[in-house]
């Protein structure tokens, strides 16, 4: 009868805690799947007692679980042996962590482990408390919708992080556990019979090796850090200063065009047809200086260096190509949410379309017109142009991956990039197209933690 009572009203309970936190860590409620979570806690509750009944010792017990609970985890809910481990550890350290709290509570008082199972009553509180600290950090990690994922980079690189935060909470959990089995032996010697000075010594080791992985790891996810770092701010630099290059190239084009022009007139005595050329080019590059001093003042104003540069970049382009480039800048927040990164990301990917679509265009009705400002709803950056118009059954199918207008079939990933980075954030994009103009809305909401 103590043993149905004890399995039903204390293992079970413990089962269903310790798989809610394990599947907390990547955010998994346990009854997504209600059968599953019912079978891991009988199968965890049998290995418990099938442990207690062969009086097995506090040290040999928790390994053995610790395997029990991985595998079972594993073959259960498939996530993967590393994730399988890391749900193992992160429950099993919640259950060595709290017995190792309640028994410095408890040592704290003078009550030791002999005593407690001496009385039914103190084995009772003892238990209630017990499940009490699972339940607590069961509830918080709910709560807040902890996902160890959320640490991790959205690159290649995150699984160097994922094994150093893996193995370093593996030795933790040892160190833990060292402690509270030394506990267990300063206070009852006759329930740690493997607390042996060669058996300890095996664990000290392990720590050993495992704190060797943890620098090792730690420094090549360092490394590799910071050539990530290192490869996504040279990149926009990188891109902004070859644009700049290609519309100095083309500007030096078209100047040499001119001063042949102007040289074959005058060769040929058409002195009145030179004349008129002339005029016509200093009205054009009066107009030019116009737009480009009106451009650099609205440049003063970007915060972000990088974004200055692919503005600027992106603005000699335009001229080289006989584009009209408007910008109007009315905040000063400017997307600071984001990573300058994934900002340049969307504002590269954007006007790269934008510069290619409208040089389809004639040359006197190319436009291209970036505005980029807040209402009290939204942080928005919108990007208009004439040109070609996108049909009006493709729409949806533009910010597919492999989606592209250009004739060759290559890109086709610039505007799924823009796509995926705006909804990162928490933002969305839109576009239209009709009367020859294209117009792609970026916007965010406009939240004060923002400004």
């Amino acid at each position: 009868m103590d043993l149905i009572l004890r399995f039903v009203l204390v293992d079970v309970p413990e089962a269903f805690l310790l798989l809610t936190i394990g599947l907390a860590m990547f955010n998994r409620s346990i009854f997504e799947h209600k059968k599953k979570a019912l079978l891991f806690a009988v199968l965890l509750s049998v290995c418990g007692e099938l442990l207690a009944l062969y009086e097995v010792s506090y040290q040999p017990k928790v390994l053995t679980m610790f395997l029990c609970m991985t595998l079972i985890f594993y073959f259960l809910y498939q996530p993967g042996l590393l994730r399988a481990v890391f749900m193992s550890t992160a429950s099993l350290g919640s259950m060595i962590l709290a017995e190792f709290i309640l028994l410095i509570i408890y040592n704290s008082q003078q009550i030791y482990w002999l005593d407690i199972l001496s009385t039914n009553m103190l084995m009772v509180v003892v238990r209630l408390l017990y499940l009490g600290l699972l339940l607590i950090c069961a509830v918080i990690l709910r709560q807040m919708k902890f996902d160890i994922r959320r640490l991790f980079p959205r690159n290649r690189y995150n699984r160097y992080l994922f094994l150093l935060i893996l193995v370093g909470s593996i030795e933790f959990l040892l160190i833990l556990f060292m402690n509270t089995s030394f506990f267990l032996r300063e206070n009852n010697s006759t329930l740690a019979q493997l607390y042996t000075p060669q058996f300890q010594m095996l664990f000290q080791i392990l720590i050993l090796v495992l704190f060797i992985l943890i620098v090792f790891l730690f420094r090549v996810y360092l490394t590799l850090t910071i050539h990530r770092v290192e490869e996504e701010t040279g990149t926009p630099y990188l891109k902004s200063i070859h644009d700049m290059l290609t519309a100095i190239r083309s500007i030096k084009h078209d100047s040499l065009n001119h001063y042949t022009a102007i040289n074959g007139f005058l060769k040929k005595g058409l002195y009145d047809l030179a004349k008129e050329y002339v005029e016509q080019l200093l009205q054009e590059i009066l107009i030019t200086e116009k737009t480009v001093d009106s451009s650099s003042h609205v440049l003063g104003g970007i915060k972000n260096p990088a974004v200055s540069s692919l503005l600027q970049s992106k603005m000699a382009l335009c001229l080289a190509e006989r584009i009209p480039l408007t910008m109007n800048v009315t905040t000063g927040n400017q997307f600071a949410h984001i990573k300058t990164y994934d900002l340049i990301k969307i504002l590269g990917n954007l006007l790269d379309n934008a510069i290619r679509a409208t040089s389809y265009e004639l040359e006197e009705n190319r436009y291209i017109r970036l505005d980029w400002g807040q209402s009290e709803r939204e942080l928005f950056l919108i990007i208009e142009n004439s040109g070609p118009c996108i049909p009006e059954d493709k729409l949806n199918e533009v910010f597919s991956i492999g989606y592209t207008t250009k004739t060759n079939g290559q890109g086709g990933l610039g505007l799924s990039i823009v796509k995926s980075v705006t909804e990162r954030y928490g933002g969305k994009v839109t576009v239209c197209s009709e009367n020859g103009i294209t117009r792609f809305h970026v916007s965010f909401a406009n939240r004060s933690d923002r400004d």
